[in-house]
């Protein structure tokens, strides 16, 4: 079964507007060419199929006043094709946590997706550190604990002018992995995308419940840099996804496959990345 872990349903508006950001579609090796052809869940569909990807993982995000109805949006939008799976959003300033956190239990909800450079939060902030604390409780008392996905554009605060300390590094990631063991966290882009490579092996050593995806990631690091990841980290802690609608699943999953055999990875390790890490986190597996 293959699993992709990271994609975007984004707006045609929120295609154009980063695609006009040249610098970081050159640094990040962004498809941009087609991709406002590509917000369409039936494109998203076709594409799926084509490169033989049995689920994806949709990932929203939001403002602190819209948590209900990006949450409720995501969703009815994963019930309209089999197979796309929904994570969930929360903020730490959003009124009602526990409440929301308690909403997407009951809906089966197992992710939790958090941008903080987007959505305007310091990951040391007091209220952050709260919205961990209800999450490791939570996950304390659940036999189907959430995960939580965190973007890590080291760069974010150039291209889009958002304070610095907002953004998650390596760093800031290393001490929530280290302060929230009950949390499993998945560090998207392999862990800092466009961060120094130094900065990532150094914070963000193989931990229990740290998972990197592979989204954008092959793009941006060294061959070298990819596979010294992988080996390090191990098969069981690396997830497949590619950032759709930037990078499509026919040939991203045969650019990781070949980083995976590199690393020499068996095929049971391989079918781990490709999709049984998201299945066991997902509850599927």
């Amino acid at each position: 079964m293959i699993i992709d872990g990271h994609v975007h349903l984004f707006s045609q508006k929120i295609v154009r507007n980063v695609s006009r950001k040249r610098g970081m579609v050159k640094q990040l090796h962004l498809q941009t060419e087609g991709a406002q052809e590509r917000t369409g869940i039936e494109t998203l569909k076709k594409r799926m199929s084509a490169a033989g990807v049995h689920a994806c993982l949709l990932l929203p995000t939001s403002a602190a006043e819209g948590v209900t109805e990006a949450n409720d949006r995501s969703r009815k939008r994963a019930g309209e094709i089999t197979g796309l799976w929904t994570a969930g959003t929360l903020h730490p300033r959003y009124a009602d946590n526990a409440g929301e956190i308690r909403r997407l239990k009951d809906r089966g909800t197992r992710g939790i997706k958090l941008c903080s450079f987007s959505q305007g939060f310091a990951l040391d902030a007091p209220e952050t550190t709260a919205l961990f604390d209800l999450l490791q409780q939570e996950n304390r008392d659940n036999a189907n604990p959430f995960f939580v996905v965190l973007d890590t554009f080291y760069d974010a605060h150039r291209f889009f002018g958002t304070n610095p300390q907002y953004t998650t590094t390596p760093r800031r990631l290393g001490r929530l992995v280290s302060q929230f063991p009950g949390i499993p966290f998945i560090a998207a882009h392999m862990a800092g995308l466009c961060a120094p490579f130094e900065e990532i092996c150094v914070s963000l050593p193989p931990a229990k419940n740290l998972f990197l995806d592979t989204s954008n990631a092959a793009h941006t690091l060294s061959k070298a840099e990819f596979i010294h990841l992988l080996k390090t980290h191990g098969a069981e802690h690396i997830v497949f996804g590619t950032d759709w609608p930037w990078f499509d699943p026919v040939s991203e999953i045969p650019l990781i496959t070949g980083f995976l055999d590199e690393a020499g990875f068996s095929q049971k390790e391989k079918g781990a990345v490709l999709g049984g890490n998201m299945a066991r986190l997902m509850g599927t597996r």
